[in-house]
């Protein structure tokens, strides 16, 4: 049975190579800076944080919410002014450390649910590396939960939609739904464009490549 997850936890997931249990190349980069904008949209559907009309963040209620990675996202936001949600990105982009200190708390949090267990290895027998065991073949009831709500009929709840379009930024879906499926999804995400959580995600990733392309 699948424990309940967070967004970002389920995206964590999803962004380790199925053969091989480590970071996809694709991921490696941004990983961290990802999983703090989900961890943020996370924070919205709990009604912790309000999206204005400008996108600007505004916390609403401060009260832990039980995950660390949540509630220490949570303080930083607060020791900070109001920004929008592209500032929040560059803000998370510039401090390094602060988006890699909520990160590893996403993967503690998984391995604490005892859904991930940690290997060291090592490359060469010099280079210290980790990898990342599912240990209860979790991705596959989240992807087999995205199939369910979003290629039948029935409701489709909003972290599912906000897991999609994250995933659906760095061309994920394709690494677990055939041809067909992501024709389907495909078609599924151009009708979610009227939802709010679109352009929120999608204001993410086009401050991400303008970042990008100014270094």
């Amino acid at each position: 049975m699948l424990k309940e997850l967070t967004i970002p936890q389920e995206f964590v997931l999803l962004a380790l190579d199925r053969e091989t249990n480590k970071l996809k190349p694709i991921f490696r980069m941004h990983i961290g800076l990802l999983t703090v904008m989900a961890c943020i949209v996370d924070l919205s559907l709990k009604g912790k944080v309000n999206f204005n009309d400008d996108d600007t963040v505004m916390i609403v209620d401060s009260t832990p919410t039980g995950e660390k990675s949540l509630d220490r996202l949570l303080e930083i936001m607060s020791a900070e002014k109001p920004k929008k949600i592209k500032k929040w990105v560059s803000y998370f982009y510039s401090y390094y450390f602060k988006q890699r200190e909520i990160y590893k708390l996403v993967i503690e949090s998984l391995v604490e649910k005892e859904i991930l267990q940690i290997e060291n290895t090592e490359i060469l027998l010099i280079v210290p590396k980790k990898k990342y065991v599912d240990v209860m073949n979790t991705r596959n009831y989240i992807v087999e939960k995205i199939r369910a709500e979003l290629l039948e009929e029935g409701r489709v709840e909003m972290n599912t939609i906000a897991l999609v379009l994250f995933l659906y930024t760095k061309n994920m879906l394709n690494d677990y739904f055939s041809d067909f499926e992501r024709k389907a999804l495909k078609q599924k995400i151009k009708e979610l464009r009227k939802e709010k959580i679109f352009e929120t995600i999608k204001s993410i990733e086009n401050e991400i490549l303008k970042l990008d392309s100014s270094m």
